[in-house]
């Protein structure tokens, strides 16, 4: 150490509040720490990581090489660029719909969940032939390890004159379950775009643990008391947060049969928890160092977490790395300094400066009180 900064110590040690000035020109001293690896692949060795502008992160794999089970397996369309869980060749896929063609269109290691498009089930009637042309679809996940989202799913139905149903199993249940709504309206006078509150559109939710729904419409409301403006009934699946509102356009035209829908689903591994999977280190599937387990709240089964202060894919091994916090946007406000640290970081002040008392991420000048002596 030089001569100046020498001097430099000796002068805080005499002034009040040293201590904390001290202790951070003493980090700022020390030798800087390695900056954090860059993030591993999120796939295993070899195997392809994306399929157009989706991610495929493990568990999840094209091909059982690829992916930790069946259940987690994905087909990449190379082609258009798009994901599916289905194989379009007609295998039953797992997700299960009727049109074997569950398009995938994000995985979230981190939340455990795969948002994917969601059918719209139709009634129409046929004013010519006085009869009800139906388009309805299944959506099963019983027996993998997928259910639906509570907590954001909602169902759907659209119509002036149409009551639908969606039976559904639950995890663990042997019965089979009805929720539905009642969608109905007089005239188009009735009706306001964006609003799902029973004239035109209804929904409920989906209660929790929900693994498989069956669409039906009630046969007694078949729009003829309203075909002169209203040919069709519809149901679908639908998340809080995705773009799909009601519109009046729905209900005078056959616009809402090419759309589709985005569905929220949740996955976990295995069906134990956490304390009996990591009994056995040879099937307990966190492998990452830095992770964590956590139980499923859907009532079976668990996930890995990354711990605190890391981020990446916690069922690779080395897949939870450190996230450099002062690369990125951190919470050290000027003129502190940031220090990056395994899992976390710290802010450090400048000569002259200290923490505040309440905030260790802020600095304040470093005031010496004057004494005045008087001398008689």
């Amino acid at each position: 150490m030089d001569e100046t900064k020498r001097n430099s110590l000796r002068q805080l040690v005499r002034t009040p509040y040293s201590l904390v000035a001290l202790s951070h020109l003493l980090l700022l001293l020390s030798p800087s720490k390695t900056k954090a690896a860059k993030s591993e692949k999120i796939s295993l060795p070899g195997c392809p990581d994306s399929c157009g502008q989706v991610a495929i992160p493990y568990p999840f794999g094209i091909g059982l090489n690829c992916s930790m089970s069946e259940d987690f397996v994905v087909f990449c369309d190379a082609t258009n660029g798009e994901l599916f869980f289905n194989n379009k060749n007609g295998t039953k896929p797992t997700p299960y719909t009727e049109d074997l063609s569950i398009l995938i269109l994000n995985i979230s290691i981190s939340s455990g969940q795969v948002r994917v498009n969601g059918p719209i089930f139709s009634r129409c009637y046929n004013n010519v032939t006085e009869r009800v042309s139906r388009r309805s679809f299944s959506f099963e996940l019983d027996g993998t390890p997928y259910v639906f989202n509570h907590d954001k799913n909602n169902f759907m139905v659209i119509g002036c004159d149409t009551v639908a149903y969606v039976d559904f199993t639950r995890i663990g249940k042997h019965s089979i379950n009805e929720a539905g709504c009642i969608s109905r309206c007089d005239g188009l006078e009735d009706l306001t775009n964006g609003s799902c509150s029973g004239i035109g559109c209804c929904q409920t939710s989906l209660p929790k643990g929900t693994n498989a729904i069956y669409v039906n419409f009630d046969g007694r409301y078949n729009n003829s008391r309203v075909y002169d403006f209203n040919h069709c009934g519809y149901a679908l699946l639908t998340t809080e947060d995705d773009e799909f509102e009601f519109n009046t356009l729905y209900i005078t035209t056959d616009e809402l049969n090419a759309k589709t829908t985005t569905v929220l689903l949740d996955w976990t591994i295995g069906n134990t928890t956490c304390d009996v999977a990591e009994t056995n280190l040879t099937s307990f599937v966190c492998k990452s160092e830095n992770s964590n387990c956590s139980n499923s709240t859907d009532g079976f089964g668990y996930l890995c977490k990354c711990k605190d202060g890391y981020e990446g894919n916690p069922y690779l091994e080395k897949g939870c790395q450190d996230i450099d916090e002062c690369a990125n946007q951190n919470s050290c406000s000027n003129p502190a300094k940031c220090h990056n640290t395994q899992g976390g970081y710290y802010c450090s002040c400048p000569l002259g400066w200290r923490s505040t008392r309440n905030d260790f991420r802020q600095c304040e000048l470093n005031v010496v009180p004057v004494v005045t002596v008087k001398w008689r």
